[in-house]
This record gives structure tokens, sequence and C-alpha cells, in this order.
């Protein structure tokens, strides 16, 4: 909402001042809008409803710090109310808290100094470091914002200023010792994400469902009506505030199937879900955070003062005023680090100060070294960050009643530490000069055996050509950790070689414009395609690599196929096996009695052969004997009725062997196959012609400047007519109709549809039939999907339509 810069700022008008009592009413919407209602009474301190001492002085601590920030004027201060119209046109209420009057007035609460080498603080410790004062006293901080979201709900949303100088969630819970379905008295729930996600939210973008590390439950954001904090695994500060998406919230907290006890967070965000999971408000690095920064002459003024003068936040281990809210993990505006900071539970004090050794490492290597029942007392940053994989913590997210449900996996067994890194340092890193080679070469064969004409531009080369040559099993090749760093010095190399040859631009800066051309016999292109054939040999490659290349495109065929009839293979008693073509070459024909050309010739060339019907008085003559006279020359009673023109000059006893194929040809039964290029592969085999695609064009009812184009048949292709119909009226902005059962015409078999498009599509439809776009001059047509071949799409024009174009 405030990621572009001046969004934050009045527009010229005067910020203004609160009164007493606004500022009282505006104290206990915060309270309303950050927290639970309180359990006890915090000016009195009385314990009569049960809770803890740790959840009092929580209580309380709070509840002073919001008292001193929004309704305290004890060195001046106000709260300033501002009108803001943001770009989208939301009017939106920025309330800022201005900066102390004096600004060498000590600070009450709180740390003073940082130590170079902080001792581990238990959670109540922590919770009482943190300060109970306004903390910051350089600069005028924004801490609430009111706006109205799409349905007219008023939010008012504490902002980051605020919510760092408060202890986070999993640490108030861990000190008070509550059930996390309390969420510590905070009623604005925690989304958990990894640190790489933060350098995306810094820059405007929104939380995505796939960089969601762990999601509330559906109760808690009913309670917060679905306002969220986010905050980095290992550093649980907060570094952003959202609204959770208005589908995802619709459906994960009020969609008939979810029930609170049943619904699972992982069904919904995690890795692998797409869309938005949280609309960002604010975030680290945005306008309102630059608001808040230091002016030039304030920040001489704030490097002048003693260390003492500012307020350390105990967690992030810097000031308050630093400009990035005391937190070391906060980087610049750009990005929010991990940050693992020394909270050790109570329990284990006496066991960490034996163990002098452990306390001289760095507090992250320490931790790793703890036993597995230590770990499980650390507070929840800290499970995140150091084993993230941990059974016991897994086993704590896979709890449907928990507010926080955790989206790591639980499926995998938990792996020590010290067996994680063995397996890490046995990894491998893949060779990139390698995989850069195979792809060249492999790129290269591919171009040969698809003759991709030539030449073609380098960056066309190697965006469709060389990065497509790479395996999908293969890691992914980065030009930038080969050796040659860019494609260019890579070809270059490869043309010194005498592999390829290359072109220059034709003002000669570029060296290393085209691919020109490819050298077929050089010996390393030759080994690799012999390598290539060996891998295929032993199963380790798909030959399809080679064969169909980026540019491949499929193509179908109708193969025209005979079928020997009945009556002529009883006659001339043919070899069975040769007439049902069990020895074809395509398993899909073995068997079914449909012949290739060559094979229903070679069947008369044997029997020539084998009843020896060669004419040796007559050179290129063959006998005609009686059952071949009776298969060929044979005339049927009703055509003898109808001609007798055999009869008078009798039957043939020599023919010539052309005319006699010839006539044996014309006597066979038809059929055909649909085969798909390239690979041969038959889609389907049938008897007689191959079914048309029918386009027909006739003039619209009562005008005879318009016209209606109806297609049908292409079901017999595999083509779905609704989702043609579709993609025509897409691709040629035409109105569209699918008719199962046309009045007037033809009756259509069942399953069967005829389309009715408007205008003259006979140029179009069959451009984007056959997949060759140079049919028509429509831009509609480019990029199709099918590849029809172009002897089965029959266009007919009614009577007085025009043809648009002489092909």
């Amino acid at each position: 909402m405030f990621h572009k810069e001046g969004t934050s700022t009045s527009g010229g008008k005067k910020d203004a001042p609160l009164r007493k009592s606004d500022r009282r009413k505006l104290r206990d919407r915060a309270l309303d809008a950050l927290f639970l209602p309180a359990k006890v009474d915090v000016d009195c301190g009385d314990n009569d409803n049960g809770t803890s001492a740790p959840e009092q002085e929580w209580i309380r601590r709070a509840h002073l710090l919001m008292d001193d920030a929004i309704v305290s004027s004890r060195g001046g201060e106000e709260i300033l109310s501002r009108k803001l119209k943001l770009a989208s046109g939301e009017n939106v209420t920025l309330f800022l808290r201005t900066a102390s009057s004096s600004q060498s007035a000590k600070p009450s609460g709180g740390n003073k100094h940082v130590s170079s080498s902080p001792s581990p603080l238990t959670h109540e410790e922590l919770l009482k470091a943190y300060p109970t004062t306004w903390p910051y006293h350089q600069s005028t901080q924004p801490v609430l914002l009111e706006m109205e979201d799409a349905d007219r709900k008023v939010h008012l949303i504490p902002l980051l200023p605020l919510l760092a100088a408060l202890p986070p969630p999993s640490s108030v819970a861990a000190a008070i010792r509550v059930a996390a379905t309390e969420e510590s008295n905070y009623r604005i729930p925690d989304v958990v994400i990894h640190p790489q996600v933060t350098k995306y939210l810094c820059r405007g973008a929104d939380l995505m469902k796939s960089g969601m590390r762990s999601f509330p439950a559906p109760w808690t954001l009913r309670q917060s009506k679905g306002v969220v904090t986010v905050s980095v695994e290992g550093n649980p500060m907060v570094c952003a505030v959202g609204l959770v998406d208005r589908g995802l919230f619709r459906d994960y907290c009020y969609g008939k199937k979810n029930d609170n006890h049943a619904v699972e967070a992982s069904d919904w965000v995690g890795p692998g879900k797409k869309g938005v999971g949280v609309r960002i408000l604010t975030c680290y690095g945005d306008d309102l955070w630059k608001s808040g920064l230091l002016s030039s002459g304030s920040r001489k003024a704030h490097a002048s003062l003693e260390v003492e003068d500012g307020v350390d936040n105990p967690l992030g281990g810097g000031k308050f005023d630093d400009g990035n809210w005391g937190n070391l993990g906060f980087v610049d505006g750009k990005f929010v680090a991990s940050l693992v900071k020394g909270v050790i539970d109570d329990d284990d004090d006496d066991e960490s100060d034996d163990n002098d050794e452990s306390e001289e490492k760095p507090e992250v290597e320490r931790s790793h070294e703890l036993e597995p029942n230590t770990q499980n007392v650390l507070d929840e940053m800290e499970q995140m960050a150091l084993n993230q994989k941990n059974d016991e913590s897994a086993e704590c997210g896979q709890h449907n009643d928990n507010s926080t449900h955790n989206l790591a996996t639980t499926d995998e067994p938990s792996v020590p530490d010290n067996q994680n890194d063995e397996t890490n340092d046995e990894a491998i890193p893949p060779n990139h000069d390698e995989i850069l080679s195979k792809a060249f070469f492999t790129s290269l064969l591919q171009i040969l055996s698809s003759k991709t004409p030539l030449p073609i531009s380098v960056s066309t080369y190697f965006a469709k050509h060389l990065v497509s040559a790479i395996s999908p099993n293969s890691p992914r090749l980065d030009m930038k950790r080969t050796s040659y760093k860019k494609v260019g010095p890579f070809l270059l190399e490869m043309e010194s070689k005498g592999i390829i040859k290359l072109g220059a631009r034709k003002d000669g800066k570029d060296r290393c414009a085209f691919l020109v051309g490819i050298v077929k016999q050089h010996p390393d292109l030759v080994e690799f395609k012999r390598q290539f054939k060996q891998e295929v040999e032993a199963g380790g490659v798909d030959a399809s690599i080679i064969t169909s290349g980026p540019d491949t495109k499929k193509k179908m065929a109708v193969v025209d196929l005979f079928i020997v009839p009945r009556h002529m293979s009883d006659g001339l008693q043919l070899d069975k096996d040769d007439i049902m073509a069990v020895n074809a070459k395509t398993e899909e024909r073995k068997g079914t009695g449909f012949l290739t050309k060559a094979e229903c010739r070679a069947l008369i060339e044997g029997y020539i052969e084998k009843e020896e019907l060669a004419d040796t008085t007559n050179r290129g003559n063959v006998i005609v004997n009686g059952p071949l006279c009776d298969a060929l020359y044979r005339v049927s009673k009703k055509d003898k009725k109808q001609s007798t023109s055999d009869q008078e000059s009798g039957y043939p006893t020599s023919v010539k062997r052309k005319d006699l194929i010839e006539r044996w040809m014309d006597r066979m039964d038809k059929g055909h196959a649909l085969v798909e290029m390239p690979g041969s592969t038959i889609l389907h085999l049938g008897r007689g012609e191959a079914n048309p695609v029918s386009i027909e064009v006739e003039f619209r009812q009562g005008n005879k400047k318009k016209f209606l184009t109806r297609v049908r048949g292409m079901e017999e292709y595999g083509i779905d007519a609704e989702s043609l119909s579709a993609e025509v009226s897409n691709r040629f902005a035409c109105s569209s109709t699918v008719e199962t059962n046309p009045v007037g015409r033809a009756t259509l078999k069942k399953g069967r549809a005829e389309l009715v498009f408007q205008g003259h599509l006979s140029e179009e439809l069959t451009a984007l039939l056959t997949g060759d776009e140079k049919l028509s001059g429509h831009g509609g047509a480019k990029g199709s999907d099918y590849c029809l071949p172009k002897n089965v799409i029959k266009v007919t024009l009614r009577k007085g339509v025009p043809a648009r174009k002489k092909r």
C-alpha cells in the first residue's frame, strides 16, 4: 500500500494533533485491536482470575507502553492525525507519534547498554527487558493506521514501530507458559516466512501462498478480522502487516467443509499453492519506514550522543532509533535476515553455566550441540532457525487445534545435525561446463535432424535450441557459473575448433551474431553422435531428444493402405501371413490385413515368380493363368449385361507386367491410416477413404453480404468441438455456436457436433487446422497446435459465395 515514494505524505495538508480525550479513545481502540480482553486488573494487579504472575507482568507492561505511546505527553509529544488518499482511491487515516522535544531526555524503562557479548536471557527476562515507555526519541514514527476494506469494515492497524516496541508473540507464549491456542493475549496472529521472501515484500510485492511456512487457525483469523503480522524464521520481530486475501479468508474461515478441528492449513497455503495469500498493507522498506528515518541533521546530532542515550531492543540487538527499529537483521530497507538471539529456558540455566566451553562458542553453534530434550525447550524462533525438520517441532505443528499450523513436512524422520553436515559435504555441485558442452552438441544434432534453415541469430539459437536441448533430468544451466560466463566466448571457441561457423553483423562490430553453418563430419560431433547412439541402445537416453528439436512440430498425414479381397486371396492361394501383414514394420498394422503399396505389390510379384508366369518369348510380359484371369479379368453377370466389350475381345493370355500390377492395385479394397510425424506413429486404421473435415460457407439468411461458416467432422481427428469453438471465437473475434442437432441439414452421428461461425472463415480455419499459417493472412491463425493433413480439409462454397483468395 505504501511501497511507492510519497504515499505517506499529507499532500500539503497540515497534520492535526489529537485532543486528550481523542487520544484516550484511540488508546482503547488500539488495545482492543492488539490484545484479547485482559484477565487481570492492570492498575491494582489483582490475581483473582487464576492468571500467572508472568502473565500479569506482561499485560501490565504492555498497557504501560500503550499509555505512554498514545496518551502521555510528558515531554510535549503529540499524536498527529494525517488524512491520506492513496493511488488506489482509498481514504485512510495515519496516526503518528512525535519525537520528544528534548533529545537528551533519558528514556525510562528498557536496557540502555549493549554489551559486546550479551549473556543468554530467559523468556521472562526478555519480557522485562522491553521498555514500558516510548523508545523512539529522535524522529516521528507512524503508530496506527485506520482504513476500510472492500467489505466496508473499519480496521485499526498497528504499524511496525509500535509492534517493534512489544515482544513477539512466541516469546510471550514461552514466558507465561500458556497454550498456543491462547496466542499469549495477542489478537493479531503471525505468519512465518523464509528470509528470502522478504526481498520481494520490501519491493512492494504481496505475500504469495507458496511463501508461507505457517498459517493461523481459522478462529484466530476471524477474531482479528483477517489482519495478520508477518515475521521471518529466526527473527520473530514483525516485518510486515497485511490482510488475508478475501477469497482465502472466506473459504478458509467460513467454508462449509471447514471445521475448526479438522481444517489443515497445508491444504490452502504452502509450497506448490498458487495465488496471493496476504495483501501487504505496510512492510519494512516502504514509504512509512522512510518517513520515520532521521533527517541528515538529526543523524549528526544522534551520532554525537553517547551510546547510553539510546534505548536497546533486547531481541534485535540494536537501538530503536537506528532506523531499523533496533533489529540487526533488518538491512537497509531491502531484506530481513534471520537473527538467532541467545534466549534459553530457565530450566537450562544450571546446565549452561556448567558448560564453560559451550559458552565461549557462538550462540548458533552451541544450539546445534544441544541434546534433543534441550531443543524442545528452545523458543519457536530458535527451533525454526536451527532445526526446521525436527520431529517434535513437526508434531507440534500437526495438531489441528493449534492457532498456528506448521507447514513443514512431518513425513521425513529426524536426522542428526552432524549427519546432515556430512551429507552436505558429500554433495557434488554440478559441472556447468559439461552441461553446456552436452547441450551444445545435442542442439547441433537437433538442428541437423530437423533441417532447420541457417543462418539463425545467436540469441535465437541460445533461447530456442541450446537451452531446450538440456535434458529435463539434468541440472539447470547457469552460464555465469561456467568458465565462459557468456555464450559468445563459448561459441567463438567452438568456431576455432572448426565445429561451427559464425557470421558477423553488417557493421562488423559483433563477430558472434549468427550461426551460419555446422560441420557435420567434425570428429567431435561424430564422436558425440556415436556415444549418444550407444546410450540409446543401452536404454539410458531417450532418442526423441535428437529427433524432436524445439522447432520440430508434429504433423499428421493420411497414408493409403490396401486390403486383399477374400475371393482373390482364396483363388490365388496366397500366404495368409503376408495377407494379414504379420511381418509389418509397425505394431499397429501387424495382423490387421492393412497393407502398404509396396507390400501389396510384393504379393503379386511373389505369385508371378512362384507360378513362373514370366513370358520368356515376350520380355516384360506376364502369362495370365486361370486363377489370375479369374481374379483380375473375370466380369460379373451384372457387368456383362452393361458391356460386351470383354466378351467380344475375350480374356487376355499375356499382358505387360506394368499393366498387370496396375490392374492388381485397382482391384484391392481401399483403406487408410492416420499417421503422426515424426516417428510414424499410427493413430487410426480404417477402411475406405479418410473422413473429411467439412468447411462450408453460405450466406446468412436474408442477407447477401454476410456469411456463416459451418464445420463438421473434426471429432474424427480427436478435436473437441467445444474447445475448437472457443479457440476460433477467441482467435478470430467472431461469434460461435455448437449445434448437435442442426435443423434442415444432414443428421449428425451420435456424439458429433456442427460448429457455426460468423463470417467467411474458410481460409482461416484451413490454416488453423492444418497448422500452416501461410494459408491465411490473419494473425489469429499463427501458433496453431493442430496439424491435420491438408487433403482431409474439404472446403465448399455455396452458390454465390465468392472465393476470398486463389491458392
